[in-house]
């Protein structure tokens, strides 16, 4: 059982004075973007940043999260010890998130919630490389297997493929959520504000589904004229006021901005028709399918 379960958290946190809330959240931000860049300094040279050995390096006596980017040599008994203990979920989701977002931003991370079943929790999907990383946190897995051996504990499952091969299953492991894993989850479900899984750097496609945050979708987006699969389509609409009528000098004005700054095509007009009433929509052309955990035990 979550120990927080029964907790008004929300009423907590209102608790706190505003100026010591923000001063927390900014000291929180700006050590955040340290670690990232921390991350990807040590990155770009094959290091880990958490352990500071060798991304294809094997320590077994000190086992890390760069185990699961599966160094030469790794083997799945290699993690039967590591996730009998708790891990942090949302670190690890983090880095996961981080690792795919260099590679490609935003739509390496299904984590749409349009996707996500009605009797889970949580679930996300992150692709690196050759590799797939599923997340899957069922409304029984929160609470623990009450009167199982097995999973008696919260818990998450994960699911690691390698060249489309799975390496490891979701039911082969019950990894144990750590006390402030806790915390944030019982957060989660009193306020439905699962912020703690979009911080920066770690955005995932679910970003799409958010008004509010349409405006940071345009500034990452560059226009991709093959239109790859797993890219972003911004969809647009126009309805030109009677003060700026929509011309053709206005759309090769556009034209030419757009292929200058590589910024989308309606992202540009719509800077340059202030006036116009615009609808916006952002969309996955192919994008990546959530995996599914199935016989949920």
């Amino acid at each position: 059982m979550n120990p927080y379960e029964n907790k008004d958290i929300r009423a907590f946190l209102e608790s706190i004075p505003e100026e010591e809330l923000e001063m927390h959240i900014t000291l929180l931000e700006e050590e955040h973007d340290k670690v990232y860049n921390d991350f990807i300094n040590d990155l770009n040279i094959g290091k880990c940043f958490l352990c500071g050995e060798k991304m294809d390096s094997i320590d077994k006596s000190n086992p890390c999260f760069h185990w699961f980017t599966y160094p030469k040599g790794i083997k799945k008994k290699y993690f039967d010890a590591y996730l009998k203990n708790p891990i942090e979920f949302f670190k690890l989701d983090c880095y996961f998130r981080w690792l795919a977002n260099v590679e490609n931003p935003i739509v390496n991370v299904n984590d749409l919630e349009e996707n996500t079943s009605t009797t889970s929790f949580l679930e996300t999907t992150i692709k690196y490389k050759n590799i797939e990383w599923a997340f899957s946190v069922g409304q029984t897995d929160i609470e623990g297997h009450q009167n199982s051996h097995l999973g008696s504990e919260p818990h998450f499952h994960i699911q690691m493929k390698v060249d489309g091969n799975v390496f490891l299953r979701f039911n082969d492991f019950h990894v144990p959520f750590s006390d402030l894993d806790l915390f944030k989850l019982a957060y989660i479900e009193q306020s439905g504000d699962k912020s703690f899984l979009n911080l920066p750097y770690g955005l995932g496609m679910s970003i799409l589904e958010n008004e509010e945050l349409y405006d940071i979708i345009d500034e990452e987006l560059i226009v991709d004229p093959e239109e790859k699969d797993e890219s972003i389509r911004r969809i647009t609409t126009f309805i030109a006021s009677e003060k700026q009528s929509f011309s053709t000098e206005l759309l090769l004005q556009a034209l030419e901005e757009s292929e200058r700054t590589k910024r989308t095509l309606g992202g540009t007009l719509q800077k340059l028709m202030s006036d116009a009433k615009i609808e916006t929509s952002f969309s996955v052309y192919n994008g990546m399918k959530m995996t599914k955990r199935s016989g949920k035990k």
